[in-house]
Protein backbone atom coordinates (compact mmCIF):
# COMPACT_ATOMS: atom_id res chain seq x y z
CA UNK A 1 0.00 0.00 0.00
CA UNK A 2 1.39 3.62 -0.98
CA UNK A 3 1.36 6.18 1.04
CA UNK A 4 -0.28 9.60 -0.09
CA UNK A 5 1.91 11.47 -1.99
CA UNK A 6 4.90 8.80 -1.38
CA UNK A 7 7.30 9.39 -4.45
CA UNK A 8 5.98 12.84 -5.44
CA UNK A 9 6.56 16.11 -3.53
CA UNK A 10 4.13 17.18 -0.70
CA UNK A 11 1.63 19.31 -1.59
CA UNK A 12 2.91 22.09 0.48
CA UNK A 13 6.63 21.96 -0.76
CA UNK A 14 4.66 22.30 -4.28
CA UNK A 15 2.74 25.10 -3.74
CA UNK A 16 5.78 26.70 -1.82
CA UNK A 17 7.91 26.25 -4.86
CA UNK A 18 5.01 27.92 -6.73
CA UNK A 19 4.90 31.68 -4.89
CA UNK A 20 8.65 31.33 -5.28
CA UNK A 21 8.30 30.95 -8.94
CA UNK A 22 5.54 33.40 -9.01
CA UNK A 23 7.28 36.09 -6.94
CA UNK A 24 10.35 35.50 -9.29
CA UNK A 25 8.51 36.52 -11.88
CA UNK A 26 6.85 39.76 -10.47
CA UNK A 27 10.04 40.73 -9.46
CA UNK A 28 11.83 39.98 -13.24
CA UNK A 29 8.85 42.25 -14.40
CA UNK A 30 9.55 45.03 -12.09
CA UNK A 31 12.81 45.08 -13.14
CA UNK A 32 11.66 45.47 -17.11
CA UNK A 33 9.49 47.59 -16.94
CA UNK A 34 10.80 50.39 -14.35
CA UNK A 35 12.51 52.14 -17.62
CA UNK A 36 8.88 52.46 -18.78
CA UNK A 37 6.99 53.53 -15.76
CA UNK A 38 9.47 56.15 -15.18
CA UNK A 39 8.56 57.37 -18.08
CA UNK A 40 4.81 57.82 -19.22
CA UNK A 41 5.79 58.64 -23.34
CA UNK A 42 7.16 54.97 -23.20
CA UNK A 43 4.49 53.31 -21.72
CA UNK A 44 2.09 54.81 -24.23
CA UNK A 45 4.88 53.78 -26.93
CA UNK A 46 4.72 50.12 -25.91
CA UNK A 47 0.45 50.49 -25.77
CA UNK A 48 0.29 52.14 -29.12
CA UNK A 49 3.09 49.49 -30.75
CA UNK A 50 0.84 46.80 -29.51
CA UNK A 51 -2.20 47.96 -31.26
CA UNK A 52 -0.86 49.28 -34.48
CA UNK A 53 1.29 46.12 -34.64
CA UNK A 54 -1.98 44.01 -33.92
CA UNK A 55 -3.56 46.18 -37.38
CA UNK A 56 -0.91 46.14 -39.28
CA UNK A 57 -1.20 42.01 -39.54
CA UNK A 58 -5.04 42.33 -40.26
CA UNK A 59 -4.07 43.90 -43.13
CA UNK A 60 -0.89 42.26 -43.99
CA UNK A 61 -3.44 38.94 -43.99
CA UNK A 62 -6.01 40.57 -46.40
CA UNK A 63 -3.20 41.85 -48.44
CA UNK A 64 -1.91 38.46 -48.60
CA UNK A 65 -5.45 36.78 -49.54
CA UNK A 66 -5.77 39.69 -52.17
CA UNK A 67 -1.70 38.76 -53.67
CA UNK A 68 -2.90 34.48 -53.63
CA UNK A 69 -6.03 35.02 -55.45
CA UNK A 70 -4.74 37.07 -58.37
CA UNK A 71 -1.92 34.60 -58.68
CA UNK A 72 -4.26 31.55 -57.88
CA UNK A 73 -7.81 30.93 -56.06
CA UNK A 74 -6.17 27.38 -54.99
CA UNK A 75 -3.52 29.36 -53.58
CA UNK A 76 -5.54 31.75 -51.34
CA UNK A 77 -7.94 28.57 -50.66
CA UNK A 78 -4.34 26.82 -49.10
CA UNK A 79 -3.60 30.11 -46.81
CA UNK A 80 -7.25 30.68 -45.43
CA UNK A 81 -7.94 27.30 -45.03
CA UNK A 82 -4.70 26.21 -43.18
CA UNK A 83 -4.25 29.40 -41.34
CA UNK A 84 -7.77 29.34 -39.89
CA UNK A 85 -7.83 25.58 -38.68
CA UNK A 86 -4.44 26.38 -36.69
CA UNK A 87 -6.33 29.46 -35.35
CA UNK A 88 -9.10 26.98 -34.42
CA UNK A 89 -6.81 24.83 -32.53
CA UNK A 90 -5.08 27.37 -30.88
CA UNK A 91 -8.54 28.92 -29.68
CA UNK A 92 -9.12 25.46 -28.44
CA UNK A 93 -5.74 25.15 -26.93
CA UNK A 94 -6.52 27.69 -25.46
CA UNK A 95 -9.76 27.34 -23.76
CA UNK A 96 -8.94 23.86 -22.68
CA UNK A 97 -5.75 24.74 -20.81
CA UNK A 98 -6.95 28.54 -19.32
CA UNK A 99 -3.62 29.26 -18.35
CA UNK A 100 -3.84 32.55 -16.45
CA UNK A 101 -2.58 35.84 -17.40
CA UNK A 102 0.45 37.26 -15.73
CA UNK A 103 -1.79 39.79 -13.71
CA UNK A 104 -3.55 36.94 -12.48
CA UNK A 105 -0.92 34.83 -11.28
CA UNK A 106 1.61 37.01 -10.24
CA UNK A 107 -0.48 40.07 -9.30
CA UNK A 108 1.52 42.57 -11.47
CA UNK A 109 0.02 45.49 -12.72
CA UNK A 110 0.32 45.00 -16.74
CA UNK A 111 1.66 48.15 -18.87
CA UNK A 112 -1.16 46.91 -21.75
CA UNK A 113 -4.82 46.62 -20.27
CA UNK A 114 -6.57 43.20 -21.25
CA UNK A 115 -10.18 41.89 -20.68
CA UNK A 116 -10.48 38.57 -19.03
CA UNK A 117 -8.33 37.13 -16.62
CA UNK A 118 -7.58 32.96 -18.74
CA UNK A 119 -6.77 31.94 -21.76
CA UNK A 120 -2.93 33.16 -21.76
CA UNK A 121 -1.35 29.76 -23.46
CA UNK A 122 -0.49 30.34 -26.13
CA UNK A 123 -0.75 33.84 -27.37
CA UNK A 124 -3.14 33.95 -30.15
CA UNK A 125 -2.04 37.35 -31.13
CA UNK A 126 1.64 36.01 -31.51
CA UNK A 127 0.51 32.78 -33.60
CA UNK A 128 -1.64 35.03 -35.82
CA UNK A 129 0.99 36.87 -36.54
CA UNK A 130 4.05 34.40 -37.26
CA UNK A 131 1.48 32.73 -39.14
CA UNK A 132 0.51 35.33 -41.32
CA UNK A 133 4.59 35.87 -41.71
CA UNK A 134 5.17 32.44 -42.55
CA UNK A 135 2.44 32.54 -45.31
CA UNK A 136 4.35 35.44 -46.62
CA UNK A 137 6.77 33.38 -47.66
CA UNK A 138 4.32 32.33 -50.70
CA UNK A 139 4.25 35.10 -52.34
CA UNK A 140 7.37 37.54 -51.28
CA UNK A 141 10.12 36.73 -48.74
CA UNK A 142 10.86 40.22 -48.17
CA UNK A 143 7.34 40.88 -46.84
CA UNK A 144 8.00 37.77 -45.09
CA UNK A 145 11.11 38.79 -43.94
CA UNK A 146 9.49 42.12 -42.37
CA UNK A 147 6.28 40.82 -41.02
CA UNK A 148 8.52 37.84 -38.67
CA UNK A 149 10.76 41.19 -36.96
CA UNK A 150 7.43 42.98 -36.52
CA UNK A 151 5.57 39.33 -34.88
CA UNK A 152 9.10 39.21 -32.54
CA UNK A 153 8.30 42.69 -31.40
CA UNK A 154 4.63 42.45 -30.68
CA UNK A 155 5.60 39.11 -28.91
CA UNK A 156 7.77 41.48 -26.98
CA UNK A 157 5.17 43.91 -26.47
CA UNK A 158 3.14 41.64 -25.18
CA UNK A 159 5.13 40.15 -22.67
CA UNK A 160 6.54 43.56 -21.68
CA UNK A 161 2.71 44.94 -21.60
CA UNK A 162 2.04 41.95 -18.97
CA UNK A 163 -0.67 40.42 -20.88
CA UNK A 164 1.59 37.08 -21.82
CA UNK A 165 4.12 35.53 -19.97
CA UNK A 166 7.39 34.78 -22.08
CA UNK A 167 6.29 30.87 -22.43
CA UNK A 168 2.96 31.85 -24.21
CA UNK A 169 4.33 33.88 -26.62
CA UNK A 170 7.32 31.36 -27.79
CA UNK A 171 4.39 28.53 -27.93
CA UNK A 172 2.18 30.83 -29.40
CA UNK A 173 5.29 31.93 -32.68
CA UNK A 174 6.16 28.17 -32.63
CA UNK A 175 2.51 27.39 -33.72
CA UNK A 176 1.96 30.24 -35.84
CA UNK A 177 5.60 29.59 -37.92
CA UNK A 178 4.59 25.73 -38.28
CA UNK A 179 0.65 26.87 -39.61
CA UNK A 180 1.83 29.26 -41.71
CA UNK A 181 5.15 27.08 -43.30
CA UNK A 182 2.38 24.21 -43.93
CA UNK A 183 0.07 26.88 -45.60
CA UNK A 184 2.93 28.25 -47.42
CA UNK A 185 4.03 24.82 -48.91
CA UNK A 186 0.65 23.94 -49.50
CA UNK A 187 0.14 27.02 -51.53
CA UNK A 188 3.71 26.84 -53.34
CA UNK A 189 2.23 23.67 -54.56
CA UNK A 190 -1.13 24.99 -56.41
Amino acid sequence: MAIRGEGRRPVREREIEQARMRDSYAARYERWTAPLRARPGAVQWLRRANETLKWLFYGAYGLLLVFAVWQSPGKAAALLIVTALGFAAVSIARARLDAPRPRTACGLDPLVEREGAGRSFPSRHVFSAFAIASSWLSVSVPVAAVLAVCAGVLGWCRVLGGVHFPRDVIAGALAGIATGLVACGLALGM
